[in-house]
């Protein structure tokens, strides 16, 4: 054999050395809550401390955050037709449901019997897979067995997980977007229930999961868990999409359009307040489906509006949203979204960003 191949000793040698910080061999990451229910308990807890933040910042309405106020305070009290208590009322029986069908639906970390740590990953037996596909594209790209066999680690390590994430995003985006529009598209599934939700015309953070509990259910709870088992997430790597997606979520209710350095977020994901405040006005209503992530799907399927040109159009055709207005009015023609404007630049953006971070661990692993 080669003196230059890397032996199977060895290669379960480099993994075990190269674990990143966030695994753990246990079958529990933290030893007082199972992964099952650190995932459920997770989003109510970002959930509510993140909707108290936004709320803090709409009573007590410093100077830095009002400027980037969407609407003024009063107009969450005259034009929203629902009151505050209702939508938070509503938002705890979701979570009741949602973590019902998470106790009755998902499976823990599977363990073993005899010692106690996780079997659902094998890191040097996955890693000695990825290696021998790599190995056998060998014969056709002369690479170094050392550089394939960082490149496998790293893969697994990073890239993979990485990859899941960035799937399961999309998975997500399409769902919510199908079922979105097509509430919106079919009265009788809008008056039964999308219509609850949109009974707040002024968004805020605590509404962020005010809606029929049946659509609570179908959209959002279903939707990350069909999001979760397509993407081949562990449930230690679905604590983390569940998290995640909860804060954008209420991030794009929150009411104001924060620019990327104080909301961090956008710099990944080009869907933002600003972008779904358009979705809650009369005139928006067959806008700007896609949530909660990207705006891939209003672009592709022509119901994209960036929020620039919707406020023009509006002020130029004299239009203004006025309290009371019905739900079901013909929304105002809009102008196709510009080639280069500010969401198609950060769509392609967040693209790249994401291969690219995915390449970052790949060259770091394959170069030391």
């Amino acid at each position: 054999m080669d003196a230059t191949w890397v032996s199977a000793k060895d290669v379960a040698v480099l993994v075990e050395r190269s674990a990143p910080f966030f695994y753990h061999e246990r079958a529990q990451f933290f030893s007082f809550i199972s992964d099952k229910y650190l995932s459920l308990l997770m989003p109510v807890l970002v959930y509510w401390s993140t909707c108290l933040w936004y709320h803090a910042l709409d009573v007590w309405r410093p100077a830095w955050s009002e400027r980037y106020r969407l609407h003024p305070p009063a107009e969450i009290t005259k034009r929203n037709r629902v009151s505050m208590r209702r939508v938070i009322v509503m938002v705890v029986v979701q979570h009741l449901l949602q973590t019902l069908l998470g106790v009755l639906l998902m499976e823990d970390t599977p363990r073993s019997a005899l010692t106690g740590t996780r079997t659902d990953v094998d890191p040097v037996r996955d890693v000695t897979r990825m290696l021998a596909w790599l190995r056998a594209a060998h014969a056709y790209v002369q690479v170094p067995d050392v550089l394939l066999v960082r490149g496998a680690i790293a893969l697994y390590w990073w890239g993979v997980p990485w990859l899941q994430f960035w799937f399961a995003c999309f998975l997500m985006d399409a769902w919510q977007y199908t079922l979105h529009r097509t509430m919106h598209e079919v009265r009788f599934l809008y008056r039964l229930m999308h219509s609850h939700h949109h009974r707040l015309y002024v968004p805020y953070a605590f509404g962020a999961l005010y809606n029929h509990p049946i659509e609570g259910m179908l959209l959002d709870t279903l939707g990350a868990e069909m999001a979760r088992l397509c993407s081949g997430m562990t449930m230690r790597q679905t604590v983390v999409f569940f998290t995640l997606s909860t804060f954008k979520t209420v991030g794009d209710h929150c009411g104001y359009a924060f620019p990327w350095y104080l909301n961090p977020m956008q710099i990944l994901f080009p869907n933002n307040a600003e972008y779904h405040d358009v979705h809650h006005q009369s005139q928006g209503l067959r806008y700007n489906y896609s949530q909660p992530f990207f705006v891939h799907f209003d672009t592709l399927l022509g119901t994209r509006v960036d929020p620039a040109d919707f406020a023009r159009r509006l002020e130029k055709k004299g239009v203004r949203t006025k309290p009371g207005a019905d739900d079901n009015d013909a929304p105002a023609p809009m102008p196709a979204p510009a080639l280069r404007s500010p969401y198609t630049t950060a769509s392609v953006w967040s693209t790249a960003l994401f291969f690219g971070i995915l390449a970052v661990p790949v060259a770091t692993y394959s170069l030391l």
